[in-house]
């Protein structure tokens, strides 16, 4: 695996790496590599190999190999996110991570979840889910772009004021660091500071985030939940 990495390394970003570590069908161009993302060939001839071990010797494998290859697994993510291997937690995808933090948390009349119009539709539909079994409710910040991060942390400090207001309390906020519709890096960094100043926890839908821009000071910022996609 050590010499397939270094060989990767030479050749171009591009249609030459396609054809170098990806089995997609020459006539067919993939245009939506963040739904359903492909690994490249050394990836795939890896997972042959462990399954393979996993049918040879079953037992064997789940209580004694599985753990340490996971241990080394965690250990190879948490310095993309700036953070110890044991705060790295694999989930089978990113929504199955933001159910497990919003269904576990404990609401209370007043409680509110703070999010932009911008939220992927599966999150939205976990705070609709929420709305309908507990007394928390969700509250929408509308973003139309182009919008500026000045004006987006402007439109937060409204929310939250009107919130207050309204007798109730900001329990949650969910932000991305890239969004999916549109595109564009959205100022987490900013949020997170934000959000902490008022004492309200964060949870980052930061499925379009690891290896998409830098997260290695993640830990530096200080968000309380971080969800992301190894595969996009």
């Amino acid at each position: 695996m050590a010499s397939e990495m270094v060989s990767l390394a030479t050749i171009p970003f591009g249609k030459a790496m396609r054809e170098a570590y990806f089995s997609f069908a020459t006539s067919y161009v993939p245009l939506n590599h963040g739904s359903f993302g492909a690994f490249p060939g050394p990836v795939a001839k890896y997972q042959g190999v462990v399954q393979r071990d996993t049918e040879a010797r079953p037992d064997t494998f789940i209580r004694f190999t599985y753990p340490k290859l996971l241990l080394q697994a965690r250990q190879a993510v948490a310095p993309l996110l700036g953070a110890d291997a044991e705060e790295v937690v694999f989930v089978p995808n990113a929504l199955t991570g933001i159910n497990t933090v919003l269904r576990n948390l404990t609401y209370v009349e007043g409680d509110v979840i703070l999010h932009f119009s911008t939220i992927y539709g599966g999150c939205l539909k976990t705070v609709q889910s929420l709305e309908e079994t507990t007394p928390v409710r969700g509250y929408s910040i509308d973003l139309v772009y182009p919008v500026g991060d000045a004006e987006i942390l402007s439109k937060v400090d409204e929310a939250l004021l009107t919130i207050q207001q309204q007798g109730r309390k900001v329990v949650l906020a969910m932000f991305d660091t890239v969004l999916t519709f549109p595109g564009v890096r959205f100022p987490w960094e900013s949020l997170v500071r934000l959000y902490k100043q008022n004492g309200i926890v964060t949870c980052i839908d930061a499925a379009h985030g690891i290896g998409q821009i830098d997260l290695t000071h993640l830990a530096r910022v200080g968000p309380d939940f971080v969800i992301t996609n190894c595969y996009k």
